[in-house]
């Protein structure tokens, strides 16, 4: 092998290395600290959320203080509904989809 074919060969093992790298970085977050959207014009992640997930993005969405998070359905979707005690004052009921991590609905009071 001549040293021009031999050095593209050592880039593309360092570019696909790097690349492959950061998928394993991003698949050994905790599910609690990976990244979801927070508005409804975000795109949705593709797989299941978490509770933790729900409860992360809610509180991204509408700060203050979680009161309950549990499963429900809405809109005949099975959600994660998160209530929040707003530090707007408001008291915040969101719901998610679990299946796409979609925002359902938003309601605050």
């Amino acid at each position: 092998m001549n040293k021009p074919a031999a050095y593209c060969s050592a880039a593309l093992l360092i570019i696909a290395a790097s690349l492959s790298g950061s998928t394993f970085a991003y698949d050994s977050k905790p599910a609690a600290a990976a990244a979801a959207p927070a508005t409804p014009a975000a795109a949705a992640p593709a797989r299941e959320i978490t509770k933790e997930q729900a409860v992360e993005m809610a509180l991204k969405a509408h700060p203050g203080e979680v009161t309950k998070a549990y499963q429900d359905s809405k809109k005949g979707k099975q959600t994660w509904e998160v209530k929040i005690n707003g530090t707007d004052g408001k008291k915040w009921e969101v719901h998610y989809e679990i299946k796409t991590g979609a925002l359902v609905s938003e309601e605050g009071k």
